[in-house]
């Protein structure tokens, strides 16, 4: 086995497609470190609005230790300087102390069990009060919401209709349900449209899945065009929210409050580990969906819930995220000053205002020796190849956050004169 394994990723590494683990030591929102010691301006991350940076968001854990966890004082004072004998003692102790529980890091169990502690839904209150939804439900992470909410819906007497660009984690739901699936052309309406007519009917229910803001092009979903053939095909949308939860929206609550769509055939996943700074994800709708995740979906059954300092970050940060309207709009426009600069040197660059900007390439071959131009001249760009983008869209993945400089962007475009 470890010979065939070992022949394959021969192969793939001759294909210029080998993935490696490499080591980067964040030291600003601005600059990341490789594991040589090269320090880079770092245009590879998804904290659009630097909220992993903020100083609230890096303190409220020990804020609200020492406020709510009672850190300072009684039984649990000091737990952290205990002896291995003295910690055995602890663990073992039937003394009671109502704020012992709250100083666990991990949650120690599935949200099923006992893992849906008060922080957790502290936290769906913030996303309810910022989704205006009914009712919400959390996830240990992004992709574990979007697969886990698809399969869960969908079954193998169902219908799903699939953008040709959707995120690796939409697939993989699809693949789990066991659905009929159908693609169409990337954001093509037309398509999608004359597919859902000569397919509709193979299912007892239908789908059609879409990412808001594609993760790897930058563009939008045409969501309007999408809820109208919903409607008329009787079909419900599954929106993933990732790139657009805290970029789009007055307050940061995604492309369809940006869009002032409201739809009760819509889905809506979101993150929280991009704009917003933390991890974990969540899924918004009505109660009725909530509770069929509740009960069907797989990776909320058997996923251990986010730790609890996560959860209080993540409270604060939905917070401070929705106050950020101008950093949202002066994101947006750098994200069009960037991609207008990028084309006036000769590049293909992908349309859109989102802070995503793809710049195309011809080849792997080429995208790779972009990448290694551009470590040279002090950035850090990720170059896109196969699997994660079809052979034919390579590309540089240009990440803007709301901490570059002008000087920053003009200096990337400058060295992209290839």
């Amino acid at each position: 086995l470890w010979m065939q394994l070992d022949d394959a990723l021969r192969e793939r590494a001759a294909a210029g497609l080998l993935r490696s683990r490499q080591v980067w030591s964040p030291l600003s929102p601005r600059m990341v470190q490789s594991s040589d010691g090269c320090r880079l301006i770092h245009f590879g991350s998804n904290d659009y609005l630097c909220l992993s940076w903020h100083p609230g968001v890096r303190s409220v854990r020990s804020v609200a230790g020492r406020e709510d966890f009672g850190i300072e004082g009684g039984f649990i004072a000091g737990v952290a300087e205990l002896g291995w004998n003295d910690f055995h003692q602890y663990v073992t102790s039937s003394e009671v102390d109502s704020s012992a529980g709250m100083l666990r890091h991990g949650s120690g169990a599935s949200p099923a069990i006992t893992g849906n502690t008060p922080r957790h839904r502290d936290l769906i209150d913030a996303i309810l009060n910022l989704e205006r939804s009914e009712s919400a439900i959390l996830f240990s992470s992004g992709y574990a919401a979007n697969a886990g909410t698809v399969s869960a819906l969908a079954t193998a007497e169902d219908v799903v209709f699939s953008d040709r660009l959707n995120h690796a984690s939409l697939i993989d739901g699809c693949r789990l349900s066991r659905a009929k699936v159908i693609i169409f052309e990337h954001s093509d309406m037309c398509d999608l449209t004359e597919k859902m007519h000569l397919h509709r009917h193979v299912g007892k229910k239908a789908f059609v899945l879409s990412d808001s803001v594609f993760s790897m092009d930058g563009d939008v979903a045409d969501l309007a065009s999408i809820l109208e053939l919903c409607e008329k095909f009787d079909a419900t949308a599954i929106l993933d929210e990732a790139h657009a939860t805290g970029v789009y929206g007055v307050r940061g609550a995604g492309l369809q409050e940006h869009l002032g769509i409201e739809s009760d055939r819509l889905v809506r996943i979101g993150t929280l580990s991009k704009a917003v700074g933390c991890s974990g994800a969540f899924v918004v709708g009505p109660e009725v969906l909530v509770q069929w995740l509740v009960n069907h979906a797989r990776p909320y059954i058997y996923s251990t819930s986010m730790p609890l300092p996560n959860a209080v970050s993540a409270c604060l940060a939905l917070e401070l995220m929705q106050g950020m309207s101008r950093e949202r709009e002066g994101l947006r426009a750098k994200s069009v000053r960037v991609r207008e600069s990028l084309k006036e040197i000769g590049h293909i660059v992908g349309a859109g205002d989102s802070p995503i900007v793809p710049v195309y390439a011809k080849s792997v071959r080429e995208v790779e020796a972009w990448n290694a131009r551009l470590r040279e001249r002090g950035f850090f760009v990720p170059g896109i190849r196969p699997p994660t983008v079809p052979s034919h869209g390579c590309l540089l993945r240009i990440s803007l956050h709301i901490g570059h400089t002008e000087e920053d962007m003009e200096s990337l475009v400058d060295a992209c004169r290839f």
